[in-house]
């Protein structure tokens, strides 16, 4: 219920700034896309996380091979995947075949339900800065991951980071990217860990803070890639909860989506669990 409650606040909040993500007119949002979309009303260039209303027949007026576009509704289920190929676009049906025609949005809005709240936050922080978010940004990309994970002390538990390695010594560098760090080269911490699969993996790291991090770790010839949420004491167990409950929902879009577009939505959800524990604090 903790989060919920912080979920409708930051959704007031971020609404102060503009017409909130989801309005009454509005019955979903762009989960995914590529190629130049527009809608069929008024042939406006549509973008990731855009707001869709009743109606709209979603158009490519030049499409190549592979264009396609997803849209979820308030609940974020997905209700419509279009597909592009040999120069047509074709409705695709959950079990995957793609066929004609393209039918127009539903005019009815569903009940959003509290998830709708949460989903309003991140899709205005992937609108504001897309490419933050984004999974291809670094080495290791390949290898990426998110989570929620337990300090205690200059320790960090990352049994999550690790799981599915091979055994051997892992150099870790941690790159804040919390709010209060946002500066052109935050300070980097470094750590270095033995992993053994099924064993616990602690990382001591010195001057560890409760936040948001980048990791990029080595092993080798392995890299990876993370995005983790660092917290401690209560905040933890509500913080790692919330976030498996949104992850749930990411893997609901299964294959309608690339892993890539779910790690980017789980990305954004984790900076906005931090921004709450950052306003919370104040």
């Amino acid at each position: 219920m903790r989060i919920v409650r912080s979920a409708i606040i930051f959704g007031l909040v971020l609404g102060g700034f503009g017409a909130p993500v989801f309005s009454q007119q509005n019955v979903g949002f762009v989960l995914e896309l590529q190629g130049k979309w527009s809608s069929g009303k008024d042939h406006r260039t549509i973008r990731l996380g855009q707001q869709l209303q009743g109606g709209l027949v979603l158009e490519n007026p030049d499409p190549a091979d592979g264009d396609h576009i997803v849209v979820a509704n308030l609940r974020g289920e997905v209700i419509k995947t279009i597909r592009c190929k040999s120069g047509a676009c074709r409705e695709c049906t959950e079990a995957g075949g793609c066929y004609d025609p393209i039918h127009s949005l539903p005019n009815a809005m569903e009940s959003p339900g509290a998830l709708s709240t949460v989903l309003n936050a991140v899709v205005e922080l992937l609108l504001a800065k897309p490419e933050r978010y984004s999974v291809h940004r670094v080495r290791g990309a390949e290898n990426s991951r998110t989570g929620v994970v337990q300090m205690q002390g200059d320790t960090v538990d990352i049994d999550s980071l690790l799981l599915g390695e091979e055994a051997g010594t892992y150099e870790f560098q941690f790159i804040p990217l919390s709010e209060k760090t946002h500066q052109p080269n935050p300070t980097s911490l470094f750590g270095q860990t033995k992993w053994n699969p099924g064993a616990k993996a602690i990382l001591n790291i010195n001057g560890i803070e409760p936040g948001l991090y980048e990791v990029r770790f080595d092993h080798g010839t392995t890299t990876g890639n993370a995005w983790i949420l660092v917290c401690s004491g209560a905040d933890y167990r509500d913080r790692a909860v919330a976030f498996q409950e949104f992850v749930h929902q990411t893997e609901s879009w299964s294959s309608s989506v690339t892993q890539s577009t779910r790690q980017t939505y789980q990305r954004a959800y984790l900076e906005y669990l931090n921004l709450q524990t950052v306003r919370s604090a104040k």
